[in-house]
């Protein structure tokens, strides 16, 4: 939190305070505790402050963005940043523009599914960071967020305990993608009163995405790259 002013701070508690109240309505997360959620969703979102590649202006696509988390809380955080959140469920999408457009965060929403979007030569490879917080294999979530992300860009991934044993497991289809597991490619980082340890874990991506990747809508999940 050392990252924001006290602004910032009150736009973050008060966006959350309207994601709760919507949520009574509209099942956008299970989390329905205030003091939960500020930590399950906004705290982790912005561990990815600390990776020091959300400034300058850059283009971000949160890919299957759900209720807002990352984006919406990046988008707050770093006004600066130019913020596309991806997801494939309409009333989703609806929620995080006309939130967006209720605090001013400046966010463009895209209704799709990833593997039509980065299929897509207006979305592919346009962005300088694609970012997930998704559940997924780390293989499955490459496939669908590198594809993305233009050459010299990054993704920048919301990972769990195991984080470097996936990545391990998913380098040769990391490789295929384009992309590649720098020397700092790790960020370990704890919550408060959870006991779980989890990581942001960035890859570089050093070439273009061969254009079969990402595959048709499903592939990347039932048949993960290796």
């Amino acid at each position: 939190m050392n990252h924001l002013s006290e602004e910032q701070t009150e736009l973050l508690h008060r966006v959350l305070d309207h994601v709760l109240e919507v949520n009574k309505q509209f099942n956008l997360t299970a989390i329905r505790d205030p003091e939960v959620a500020w930590t399950k969703h906004i705290l982790d979102s912005l561990q990815g402050l600390e990776t020091g590649l959300f400034t300058n202006k850059k283009s971000v696509i949160d890919v299957g963005a759900g209720a807002g988390f990352p984006s919406l809380v990046l988008a707050a955080a770093c006004p600066d940043l130019r913020v596309t959140a991806l997801d494939s469920t309409r009333k989703k999408c609806d929620f995080i523009k006309a939130t967006s457009e209720q605090f001013e965060l400046g966010m463009r929403v895209i209704n799709g599914r990833a593997e039509e979007t980065a299929q897509n030569k207006v979305w592919r490879e346009r962005y300088d960071l694609g970012i997930a917080r998704a559940v997924g294999s780390m293989s499955e979530v490459c496939e669908l967020v590198l594809p993305l992300v233009r050459v010299g860009g990054h993704a920048v991934l919301w990972r769990g305990e195991n984080a470097r044993e996936e990545t391990k497991a998913a380098n040769n289809a990391i490789r295929k993608l384009g992309g590649k597991i720098g020397a700092n490619a790790f960020i370990e980082y704890s919550l408060p009163n959870l006991p779980l340890k989890y990581h942001i874990v960035v890859i570089e991506k050093v070439s273009l995405s061969p254009a079969q990747y990402p595959r048709r809508n499903g592939l990347p999940k039932s048949k993960p790259l290796d």
